[in-house]
């Protein structure tokens, strides 16, 4: 009978698919031995310096279901976001492809679809929020610490650039600036952003914009505003953002730690505040 079992499998087939190989004797093998007698084979020794095979690769995914403002008279269900990314190799190099769901964009279909990775100092993303062009984003960093970044669209055969960003951070009187410039060309416009920490978790932000106006002539603004942003207890955070120009501005409370879910308090200045609440699940 093993004999027959090994002419249907050979033996080195036993090896390759499993690590252990029962052989049933039915009848007696020999004097010793009863009928059912089962001798086990363990080719774990075997199998020990071969390689193990390739793990799968890693996806994930989360759902986001969003409240609408508890504090009104009928609380409901505002919004539901869904994500879900897959990691792959795309001619030898790591990529991944993301797809995004948001129920008050679109309720019907998926909000963008999304295919991203790196070829050697080259990061890109296409990304296609269905309806519109192909949107491409171009991502590079320089030796002297510059990310230069090109984003384009591409609409069947055509594509042109849009948007080209640049960010550095520099020392300037021995405190570090975050540095941004950016030239949007189909409205031709420029932004200067800069950054800095002051202490204590505040951040005052300039932003100096120069836009092509009509006969040729240029409109400049300034603004600047203050952003605060603290940790005050594990899971509970309190951020501000304020333009001291015009008085306007915002704080904002969330709580992760009290009960399983995300409460956000919103407090606009001169506005009424807002409550809201997510629950997040990853799969």
């Amino acid at each position: 009978r093993l004999k027959e079992r090994r002419r249907r499998k050979p033996l080195g087939v036993w090896f390759s698919s499993a690590r252990v190989v029962h052989f049933v004797c039915p009848k007696p093998c020999h004097s010793h031995t009863a009928p059912g007698f089962m001798l086990s084979l363990s080719v774990a020794p075997i199998l020990a310096g071969r390689a193990a095979p390739p793990a799968p690769p890693p996806q994930s995914g989360s759902v986001e279901l969003i409240s609408g403002d508890l504090g009104s008279k009928t609380p409901s269900l505002d919004n539901i976001k869904g994500k879900w990314s897959q990691a792959f190799k795309l001619l030898g190099n790591a990529a991944t492809v993301t797809a995004e769901y948001d129920r008050a964009e679109n309720d019907k279909f998926l909000k963008s679809a999304s295919l991203s990775g790196a070829v050697d100092k080259i990061k890109y993303e296409l990304a296609s929020n269905f309806g519109g062009p192909l949107e491409a984003t171009l991502e590079t960093s320089t030796e002297d610490g510059t990310t230069i970044e090109v984003e384009a669209e591409v609409d069947g055969l055509s594509s042109r650039v849009t948007r080209v960003t640049g960010t550095r951070t520099l020392s300037v009187n021995e405190r570090e600036c975050d540095l941004e410039l950016s030239h949007t060309l189909g409205d031709n416009e420029s932004k200067l952003r800069l950054s800095t920490m002051l202490g204590s978790g505040l951040r005052a932000v300039g932003l100096l914009s120069s836009k092509g106006g009509g006969k040729g002539g240029l409109d400049h603004s300034l603004t600047y505003e203050l952003e605060y942003d603290t940790q005050l207890t594990e899971g509970r955070t309190l951020s501000a953002k304020v333009s001291p120009r015009d008085g306007t501005g915002e704080v904002e409370y969330e709580d992760s730690a009290t009960i399983d879910a995300t409460i956000a308090a919103t407090f606009p200045l001169g506005g009424a505040p807002k409550v809201t609440a997510k629950r997040a699940f990853s799969f």
